[in-house]
């Protein structure tokens, strides 16, 4: 999707998508008022000036928008106006919405359309990224049997846009509309995508098999991290209140804007137990969403936290679990990662975590030429870190929401009683062999 230049069209600003300059240094910049790019109608500006002095950096991409939007207006009137025979429909508009793919003609417009929501979305802005799927969604309307994927676009694209139960709906319809595969994608008086309010707090066991889509777990795992997130601040924003005395109203207002999700504003009207409950309950299902989408495709959580190559790599066909595959998710989730703030944060930690406890172990790992694959001590820690990645999320959740001193943070402590223990471990196990060989010689 983006050349190796373009890295940072996935790395825009952190946190949700909002109309604002891309020039201007703050949010306060945002406004209603700004001025809208003629040429792409997706990028937005403070004034002229600010437009001129970015005409440089936006040059390619509004040229790239303009050309997809004739495109995909010449392929319209192409449908609209098609000459009738045995194949073709007069206006496929008219009378074969829901089984476009099955009428070759229309393949060029959808083709054309789903290009055109490629680029929208690749411009990170709350216009651009809007549109892009609402041409996803038309796309989906127009063939329900999804013939060019787009159903793995669109979860992640949504979590952007703070569509948080809406994604969550449409992941868990289409993990589980056809269980025993006699779904008739043509049949239109079938039910679709009618999946509306699903506990997002349910086990998520129904997307857990060995055929689960890679995409599907990995937007599903983005949105259970930003509930985690959302719990973190809630729990350290009540810390803080419980030390001073403030208004209800004004203590109301600041926890509505210490989350993200709008799922999570149930949160603040449950009783402080309840978050810690919910806490708990989230780690369990990332736990299991994380194991299941390392079985599926191991290289994805390794590409995560260095995705240069992989978002700038242009897939052609690809195989479950390979490389090639990891690389279009990717490409479809890393901008919802990168925007989704504190979810990486809490993953590096976690990772961080998992390499100080494995680092006594790396020397035997160094001392066993088959398991270290001609890796050196730090290539092995830093895969090592990647791997045990979920079994020290915790640590990094209760890191997070802690407020004291850096070195007596919950995961520090942790780290010293488990090589306390390692050691005495250790000399127990040389006692112990001490006083075998003493046995022997007597």
């Amino acid at each position: 999707m983006a050349s190796a230049a373009d890295i940072t069209l996935y790395k825009g600003p952190v946190g949700c998508l909002s109309h604002r300059c891309p020039l201007c240094p703050s949010r306060s910049a945002a406004s209603s008022h700004l001025l809208r790019c003629a040429g792409c109608r997706a990028f937005s500006y403070c004034g002229r000036e600010h437009q001129v002095a970015d005409r440089p950096q936006h040059k390619s991409a509004c040229t790239k928008i303009k050309k997809a939007r004739a495109k995909l207006d010449r392929e319209d009137h192409e449908v609209r106006n098609a000459t009738p025979d045995f194949m073709t429909p007069a206006n496929a508009f008219e009378t074969h919405v829901g089984n476009f793919w099955g009428i070759l003609n229309t393949r060029d417009y959808m083709r054309a359309r789903f290009r055109l929501a490629q680029q929208l979305l690749l411009l990170g802005t709350l216009d651009g990224v809007s549109e892009g799927l609402e041409h996803l969604r038309d796309t989906l309307r127009l063939c329900r049997g999804d013939n060019m994927g787009v159903r793995y676009i669109m979860p992640a694209t949504m979590l952007r846009l703070d569509l948080d139960q809406e994604c969550y709906d449409f992941i868990k319809w289409w993990a589980t509309c056809d269980p025993d595969g006699t779904y008739n994608w043509g049949d239109m008086t079938l039910p679709y995508l009618d999946i509306h309010g699903a506990d997002v707090l349910e086990d998520p066991s129904f997307l857990l098999s060995e055929y689960s889509e890679l995409n599907f777990l990995v937007a599903l795992l983005i949105l259970k991290l930003k509930l985690l997130v959302d719990i973190r601040n809630l729990k350290i924003t009540r810390k803080i209140f419980a030390r001073r005395h403030l208004p209800v109203e004004l203590r109301d207002q600041i926890e509505q804007n210490v989350v993200r999700s709008p799922l999570s504003a149930k949160f603040q009207k449950e009783p402080s137990a309840s978050p810690i409950r919910i806490e708990t309950k989230l780690l369990n299902h990332i736990r299991k969403i994380g194991a299941a989408l390392t079985k599926i495709n191991h290289k994805f959580m390794f590409s995560l936290f260095e995705p240069e190559e992989a978002v700038c790599y242009n897939p052609g066909p690809y195989s479950r679990g390979s490389w090639e595959e990891m690389a279009l998710a990717m490409q479809y989730s890393y901008a919802a990662w990168w925007e989704t703030e504190g979810v990486l944060d809490l993953l590096n930690d976690a990772r961080a975590c998992a390499a100080r406890d494995s680092e006594p172990e790396i020397e035997d790992w160094m001392n066993n030429e088959k398991a270290r694959k001609g890796r050196t001590a730090a290539e092995l820690l830093a895969d090592l870190s990647v791997n045990r990645i979920w079994g020290y999320l915790d640590y990094a959740v209760e890191n997070a929401s802690y407020l004291g001193p850096w070195s007596e943070r919950p995961s520090e402590r942790r780290t010293r009683e488990n090589r306390e223990y390692w050691a005495k471990a250790v000399a127990e196990e040389a006692e112990s062999d001490d006083e075998a060989w003493g046995d022997d010689v007597d």
